[in-house]
């Protein structure tokens, strides 16, 4: 993956606000209210997030959905996980 384009999708999940994950998850279609919205970023507040690490993405995605739902662990890593195989 392009490094400059992987600190930058690094600092936006580090620095994602509710607000901003629920207009990215109406850009891809998946339902997301405000209050999921509040627990997934505190979640990702947790630690510093770097994507390309596989054991810190499944433990963030296990605590969503443990915290918030398994649905919308399994949409998240979908994304994720499809931003990953494009690039």
């Amino acid at each position: 993956m392009n490094p400059i384009m992987l600190h930058f999708v690094n600092q936006k999940l580090n620095s994602i606000t509710p607000q901003e994950l629920i207009s990215l998850a109406s850009e891809y279609q998946f339902p997301l209210t405000y209050a999921e919205a509040e627990k997934v970023v505190s979640i990702l507040r947790r630690q510093k997030i770097d994507i390309t690490n596989t054991v810190q993405r499944q433990q963030i995605i296990a605590a969503i959905a443990r915290e918030v739902s398994q649905e919308k662990a399994n949409y998240i890593q979908y994304l994720i996980q499809s931003y990953l195989d494009r690039n």
